[in-house]
Protein backbone atom coordinates (compact mmCIF):
# COMPACT_ATOMS: atom_id res chain seq x y z
CA UNK A 1 0.00 0.00 0.00
CA UNK A 2 1.10 3.13 -1.03
CA UNK A 3 0.38 6.48 1.42
CA UNK A 4 0.13 9.50 -0.25
CA UNK A 5 -1.05 12.48 2.38
CA UNK A 6 -4.33 14.75 1.73
CA UNK A 7 -2.95 17.96 1.06
CA UNK A 8 -0.62 16.27 -1.64
CA UNK A 9 -3.77 14.80 -3.40
CA UNK A 10 -5.51 17.79 -2.96
CA UNK A 11 -3.04 19.32 -4.47
CA UNK A 12 -2.38 17.36 -7.28
CA UNK A 13 -6.46 17.38 -7.99
CA UNK A 14 -6.59 21.30 -8.14
CA UNK A 15 -3.58 21.72 -10.46
CA UNK A 16 -5.26 18.97 -12.60
CA UNK A 17 -8.43 20.78 -12.93
CA UNK A 18 -6.95 23.81 -13.78
CA UNK A 19 -5.07 22.39 -16.91
CA UNK A 20 -8.44 20.40 -18.09
CA UNK A 21 -9.73 24.09 -17.80
CA UNK A 22 -6.87 26.07 -19.67
CA UNK A 23 -7.05 23.25 -22.34
CA UNK A 24 -10.79 23.36 -22.39
CA UNK A 25 -10.77 27.19 -23.02
CA UNK A 26 -7.69 27.85 -25.04
CA UNK A 27 -8.07 29.26 -27.97
CA UNK A 28 -5.88 29.37 -30.96
CA UNK A 29 -2.79 31.95 -30.87
CA UNK A 30 -3.44 32.26 -34.38
CA UNK A 31 -6.85 34.22 -33.54
CA UNK A 32 -7.55 37.95 -33.69
CA UNK A 33 -9.20 37.96 -30.97
CA UNK A 34 -6.54 36.80 -28.74
CA UNK A 35 -4.98 39.44 -26.96
CA UNK A 36 -1.11 39.37 -27.23
CA UNK A 37 -0.44 40.14 -23.61
CA UNK A 38 -2.99 37.75 -21.71
CA UNK A 39 -1.89 34.85 -20.10
CA UNK A 40 0.04 32.35 -21.97
CA UNK A 41 -2.18 29.79 -20.73
CA UNK A 42 -4.85 31.23 -22.38
CA UNK A 43 -3.90 29.78 -25.94
CA UNK A 44 -3.24 26.31 -27.08
CA UNK A 45 0.87 26.68 -26.71
CA UNK A 46 0.73 27.98 -22.87
CA UNK A 47 -2.31 25.61 -22.20
CA UNK A 48 -0.68 22.59 -23.41
CA UNK A 49 2.48 23.52 -21.66
CA UNK A 50 0.66 23.87 -17.83
CA UNK A 51 -0.69 20.36 -18.53
CA UNK A 52 2.59 18.58 -19.43
CA UNK A 53 3.87 20.27 -16.71
CA UNK A 54 1.18 19.28 -14.50
CA UNK A 55 0.95 15.60 -15.55
CA UNK A 56 5.04 15.38 -15.11
CA UNK A 57 4.32 16.73 -11.49
CA UNK A 58 1.42 14.00 -10.73
CA UNK A 59 4.05 11.55 -12.04
CA UNK A 60 7.24 12.47 -10.31
CA UNK A 61 5.45 12.41 -7.19
CA UNK A 62 3.29 9.14 -7.43
CA UNK A 63 6.77 7.54 -8.31
CA UNK A 64 8.35 9.10 -5.16
CA UNK A 65 5.63 7.68 -2.94
CA UNK A 66 6.22 4.42 -4.87
CA UNK A 67 9.66 4.36 -4.12
CA UNK A 68 8.63 5.32 -0.25
CA UNK A 69 6.78 2.04 0.45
Amino acid sequence: MVLISKGEVERQIRQLQRAIHYCVHAKSSYDPDVDLMAEPTETYPGASGYACQAMKDAVCTLESHMQLS
